[in-house]
């Protein structure tokens, strides 16, 4: 196997950048392209810090799909019980960890002579313990991954340079008050919302040499993505329960991007739109009925019937389980991403529906060849969590034009996230052609 010249630009950029940052969209072959540099210079120590899932399965596993056998003997999965990630931790025969998000903390402080870190934006709060602890690991080269830098805005862009050694200045407060303002300043509320007060440009032109950007558009012959929007009305009972809601909690979007409060409140008005709600304990009461999941598995069965698989998205544990009934009864197989072999058996046609929630199944899954129809029952207001879902099936070895439907319900909190996010899209694609290479 051979790479492409784009993913051979992207090796000598980091050959000739010690600390940088490789966003490149879906699809287009990061970590190969980072193996690749690894294979080639055989550096004495790496980490590599990934989500769990791709972690567990996607590194080693692409390092022998290439061959690169000198690569795949030294890797150990830090993973499993914590005597067990001790032991892969101190194992000098494999000197290349690979660290699963969760459990950074545990390299925090030793040093290695390569840091990659995969899924960059998981680190973008400057807070977070797990940003700081990756900025603790010492490398003498640094490197990150990622496919939506701007995944929720430029306010994201101190953390995730600062986990790769890029300094943006003294520190993340005196930057962000130089380049942002607080929406909600003065309006009482106990909480910010931080928009860019400058143009996008000169926020981006510090970092601009030290960023390699590539559009999956550019170089990659996958065919045309439809979207496709389904509104469903609610019944009268579910309206009036949904509107009495929507006034107690008071649910307003003040912009683009949500604050931990809106997330919250959307949440609950989210479930009501899929026709229950959870109580306080977590136990949840259902309607009669629910228009949209109705609509949902009415749509996913027409698709059995035509031969097509589904890649089914969800927001929460009842909506699954009331969908897997729906959808059971009208004799649609259903899985789900958590039991193992799933991705086999999906890409071998094997599945009629796969169940997958956007947190957990958006990253490091190559599901392009068992089908090309992706349902959102429930919409995220998380854009990183949105696109990298829609580029499980929209990624290179994709034969036929992938369909992205979405079910939401009219007049309630759903239309207005779906606004947000596409203003999100906008957003990044202005990043990606300000800094493409």
């Amino acid at each position: 196997m051979q790479l492409h010249e784009y993913q051979k630009r992207a090796v000598q950029f980091i050959e000739s950048h010690r600390n940088c940052i490789l966003s490149v969209d879906m699809g287009l072959g990061k970590t190969a392209a980072v193996l690749s540099f690894i294979n080639d210079t055989r550096p004495a120590s790496v980490c590599i810090v990934a989500p769990k899932r791709v972690a567990e399965n996607t590194w080693r596993q692409e390092a022998d799909k290439w061959g690169w056998s000198y690569v795949a003997e030294r890797m150990a999965i830090v993973s499993g019980t914590p005597k067990r990630r001790k032991a892969a931790i101190a194992d000098t025969e494999r000197p290349y960890k690979i660290v699963s998000r969760e459990c950074v903390k545990e390299v925090a402080g030793l040093a290695f002579d390569l840091l990659i870190i995969d899924e960059l934006t998981s680190f973008k709060n400057v807070e977070a313990a797990r940003t700081k602890a990756v900025c603790r690991i010492h490398a003498a080269r640094k490197v990150g991954l990622t496919g939506t830098f701007l995944a929720n805005g430029a306010i994201d862009i101190f953390g995730q340079c600062a986990a790769v050694g890029i300094g943006l200045g003294a520190n993340f407060w005196a930057w962000r008050a130089t380049y942002f303002r607080d929406a909600l300043r003065g309006s009482g509320l106990a909480f910010s919302k931080w928009q860019l007060a400058v143009p996008l440009e000169k926020i981006l032109q510090p970092i601009a040499d030290r960023v390699f950007t590539l559009t999956a558009e550019d170089y990659l012959h996958i065919p045309p993505v439809s979207h496709v929007r389904h509104d469903i009305a609610l019944d009268a009972d579910t309206m009036r329960a949904y509107r009495d809601l929507d006034a107690f909690l008071g649910f307003d979007m003040a912009g683009d991007t949500l604050t931990v409060e809106e997330g919250a409140k959307f949440a609950k008005l989210q479930t009501l739109c899929n026709g229950f709600i959870y109580t306080e304990d977590g136990s949840s009461v259902r309607s009669t009925y629910s228009a949209k999941l109705e609509a949902v598995a009415d749509f996913v069965a027409d698709c059995k019937e035509a031969g097509e698989p589904v890649l089914l998205f969800y927001a929460f544990r009842e909506e699954a389980v009331w969908l897997h009934e729906l959808l059971t009864a009208r004799g649609v197989r259903c899985e789900s991403v958590q039991r193992a072999g799933f991705m086999e058996r999906w890409n071998a046609g094997q599945t009629e529906c796969l169940f997958a929630h956007p947190a957990s199944a958006g990253h490091g899954l190559n599901l392009q060849h068992g089908g090309r129809v992706i349902v959102w029952s429930s919409l995220t207001y998380n854009y990183e969590y949105y696109a990298q879902a829609n580029a499980r099936l929209a990624r290179q070895g994709q034969t036929r034009n992938v369909q992205v439907h979405y079910f939401l319900t009219c007049d309630t909190c759903e239309p207005r996230v779906w606004t947000a996010l596409h203003k999100k899209d906008k957003e990044q694609k202005q990043f990606l052609n300000q800094t493409k290479q």
